[in-house]
């Protein structure tokens, strides 16, 4: 065989050196990619054709493959909820309309519509918790609170035993029937000969007042005052008189002005001489027509943990069992990807599950740049599942999965990989001088 073949081996010496310095160069430029996994350049030998046995002469080298490690990455703390890092094995799977895509890169974001998507565009994927149980898109804003009207308010603390005693109560003339028949008086309605009271009245008037916002069956709020006023003292008791009103623009169908007060409801408190409540511990506010569209409500009013003793009249507890309509204002992911979204009414609601994909043949996934992975023949099926179950990894909230490249490694293999690809350029010189001391010979 000439030596000529030796050109031929050089020549391949320097490309296949070439591409893996390009494989090289790939890698550090990549060092501060999210969810980068370093690639490995892998080479073979060629041997020429027509060898003779016993006489195998190579023919230098070729790039065989160009293979990623997929090991684990470093993790960065970032603290924002939607940046996801996979601790173990495991990809997140985003879609481009039917397209689906695989990715360690999980710096999410929500767009405009509600969805969980990637730097892209695309919408991470994920079991929602009212879904199909395949893949599906994420979204947060697709989970809302229920509406849960009202239907017990609990009051609680002390009403002085020094408080002024027959102070005025300006609905002592006033029928809870006729509210419940929707006729729309209220005290000092005309013809009563009764001044209509306003809410500075009730205030002036009372030694403690509360408020507590409860919910009709629509999820809308609505504002009760309640007025503790003092009554006169009988048989050694202190008694009380509480009552319960709205603004009456929330409830009255006559057209009543904005800001005047309507009862709702009201009850007699008696306390013993050792202020301790004697009469009885709740009282009702029923049929109220809310001007909101919603159902009638009746509530039931817990007044028993009130006391009387000789210290200022305050509250202690106020609370109801209803809530409104809530809207998402932060999401929290668990480490088994459950999504978590706080609502603007105080409850948390679970949105889905992220969702993880696995290849039996991860490295046989190909790259098609943007951070993405595209399915092959060669990786095999997807195999999906929940994080923290089976052999996938779980989910690392507030965190980001650094690059794979250790940048010192990679340098080390430039040199190795120059000197490779210099000695083949110094082996194509060398021929070139023997070829023509050669042709000096003719």
């Amino acid at each position: 065989m000439s030596i000529v073949n030796g050109l031929f081996a050089g020549r391949s010496g320097i490309s296949s050196h070439g591409s893996a310095i390009a494989v090289v160069g790939d890698n550090i430029s990549n060092s501060s990619t999210i969810g980068y996994k370093a690639s490995r350049a892998e080479f073979e030998d060629l041997l020429a054709g027509g060898q003779t046995a016993g006489r195998v002469i190579g023919s230098g080298s070729s790039l065989a493959a160009v293979t990623t490690i997929f090991g684990q990455g470093t993790m960065e703390f970032t603290s924002r909820p939607l940046d996801l890092a996979i601790d173990g094995n495991g990809f997140f799977a985003v879609a481009d309309g039917a397209q689906k895509y695989y990715t360690r890169a999980g710096n999410f974001k929500v767009d405009s519509a509600g969805f969980i998507i990637d730097q892209n565009g695309y919408e991470l994927q994920g079991f929602p918790l009212d879904g199909s149980g395949a893949l599906e898109a994420l979204n947060i804003r697709a989970v809302t609170g229920s509406a849960d009207p009202t239907n017990r308010i609990t009051l609680a603390g002390n009403l002085d035993s020094k408080g002024d005693q027959g102070a005025l109560n300006p609905f002592s003339d006033f029928d809870e029937t006729d509210f419940v028949a929707g006729a729309g008086q209220i005290a000092g309605a005309p013809g009563s000969g009764v001044a209509v009271p306003s809410f500075t009245t009730l205030s002036d008037s009372a030694s403690l007042q509360s408020t507590v916002d409860v919910f009709d069956s629509l999820g809308q709020a609505h504002t009760i005052t309640f007025f503790f006023t003092p009554l006169v003292t009988t048989g050694g008791a202190q008694q009380w008189n509480v009552q319960a009103v709205a603004s009456g623009e929330e409830v009255d169908t006559a057209g009543i002005a904005s800001g005047v007060p309507r009862l709702l409801g009201r009850a007699t408190m008696t306390f013993d001489t050792a202020g301790q409540l004697t009469s009885a511990s709740t009282f009702n506010l029923s049929n109220i027509p809310w001007q909101t569209g919603s159902a009638t409500q009746s509530m039931t009013v817990d007044i028993s943990g009130f006391t009387q003793f000789s210290a200022s009249s305050s509250p202690t507890a106020i609370n109801q069992d209803g809530q409104g309509v809530g809207a998402v204002t932060s999401v929290n992911i668990d480490p088994d990807g459950s999504i978590f979204a706080q609502l603007d009414n105080g409850t948390v609601t679970t949105i889905g599950t992220v969702a993880l994909v696995n290849f039996s043949n991860a490295e046989g996934l190909q790259r098609i740049g943007s951070n993405l992975l595209q399915q092959t023949s060669a990786s095999g099926e997807p195999i999906t599942g929940s994080p923290a179950s089976g052999t996938f990894g779980s989910i690392a909230s507030g965190s980001l999965e650094l690059s794979t490249v250790d940048i010192a490694t990679e340098f080390v293999k430039v040199i190795t990989l120059q000197r490779g690809f210099q000695a083949s350029s110094r082996i194509i010189t060398t021929i070139d001088q023997l070829l023509n001391e050669i042709i000096q010979l003719a």
